[in-house]
Order: C-alpha cells, then structure tokens, then sequence
C-alpha cells in the first residue's frame, strides 16, 4: 500500500505499465480482428461472419486506448523540462486523437453487433450513411489522424531532448505512420506491423520509466550514451 500513498511512485508506475500494456493490447487487439475492405458492406459482413472475434477485438482495442491516456500523459511529462512545446503539441494532439478513436471504435463495434444479429442490410446502409457525413467523418476520422501526429512530435520531442536511444525515437515515429496509413486502407498487415512497433518503440520507453528511481521521473531524463541518428547532429 505504500505505493498507492506515494504519489510520484504510483504516477511513474502506472505511467510505465502503460506504456508497455497499451501497445501490447493493441498488438493483440489488431492481429485477432478480422479483416476487413473499405467498403461498407465488406466491413459489416466480416462483423456478421464472426461476431465473437470482432466484439472481442474492439473490446481490446477500447482498453488499449483507455490505457493509451496515461501513456501519452508520461510521454509529456518526461519533456517536462526541455522540449516542453514538442511535448505539449504531441500530447494534446495525441489524446485528441486517442478521443476519436474511441468514438470509432464504438461505432464499429456497435454496427458489427447488430450485423451479427441478423440486421446486416440495416448496418450496412447506416454505416454507409456515417461514413458520408461530414458529422462522423470530421470529429472522428479526421480527428483520429492526431494521434499519429502526436505521436510524431512526441517522439521528435524526445530525440531532441535526448531522453532515450534514439532508435526507438524512429521506431516510435516510424509506427505512428504505418498505423496511420493502415487505419484508411484497412490494411491488416500495416496494422500489425505498426502496432508491433510501437509495442518495442514504446514498451522500451515504459521499461526503462518502470526501471527509474522516483527522484530520477521527476526530471526529463538525459540518456547516458545517447547516440544522435545521422544527419540529425
């Protein structure tokens, strides 16, 4: 219980399994989803076909973004000190992306339930109508791209301010992107790629958070051996 009363020790703690445990589910979430088209009917139909899988996909999708908050929230607070702009930019586009997502995902797992019901012609043409609107389209799809741009400064951020190795800086970026390509082209295998990046680039940064003393989170970390990528000197 000691752990729960120590304030710094719990936010670092909750901060760095966070990290580790929301890419780790996404990973888990996107390989077992079935795969789908960009097509309204494509998409209902892989819902209607297996309805267990696509229901237990989104539910571990859902709680990788829940767990995603905390993450990006000790993403920021590790450029606490220098980089502060980057990890203000990165964190707020990053939850408003995160937002979206689950507004998607809601939406998804709500018409692949009634599709699995039995009112898939229903589903189809209202998810036809949603991805029509400019009301769904903008808040949501729109809106869900932050996330990858976030993610994007956040990992820029921390380059700059040498608080980790800089490989993971670019697998952190470099799965911000194919997670951004892959949600519009419903592609499963950038998915998964993706997500496992982001599961090494920041399950490695919660390790290391997990593994740093109370004193140490408190202050944005300066990577001993830190290597710059060339051409970034």
């Amino acid at each position: 219980m000691s752990g729960l009363s120590n304030a710094h020790h719990f936010r670092k703690t909750i901060a760095g399994l966070c990290m580790v445990l929301a890419p780790l589910l996404l990973l888990v979430g996107v390989v077992i989803h079935p795969e789908t088209g960009t097509e309204a009917a494509s998409t209902i139909a892989a819902a209607a076909d297996d309805p267990d899988t696509w229901y237990a996909a989104h539910l571990i999708v859902l709680i990788s973004l829940v767990l995603a908050v905390p993450a990006v929230l000790g993403l920021m607070h590790m450029l606490r000190e220098r980089e502060v702009a980057l990890g203000h930019v990165g964190g707020g586009l990053g939850m408003l992306g995160i937002l979206a997502f689950v507004g998607i995902v809601a939406i998804e797992g709500f018409a692949g339930w009634q599709a699995g019901a039995g009112n898939r012609t229903e589903m189809v043409a209202l998810f036809e109508r949603m991805n029509d609107s400019a009301g769904v389209v903008i808040p949501f799809y729109v809106m869900s791209f932050g996330f990858a741009i976030g993610m994007l400064c956040l990992a820029l951020g921390l380059y700059r301010a040498r608080a980790v190795q800089s490989w993971t800086t670019v697998v952190i970026g470099l799965s911000a992107v194919l997670l951004a390509i892959a949600f519009p082209t419903a592609s499963e295998l950038l998915s998964i790629v993706g997500a496992a990046l982001l599961f090494v680039g920041l399950g490695s940064v919660g390790r290391m958070v997990l593994a740093e003393s109370d004193e140490d989170w408190e202050h944005t970390p300066e990577h001993q051996g830190f290597r710059p990528l060339a051409g970034m000197r």
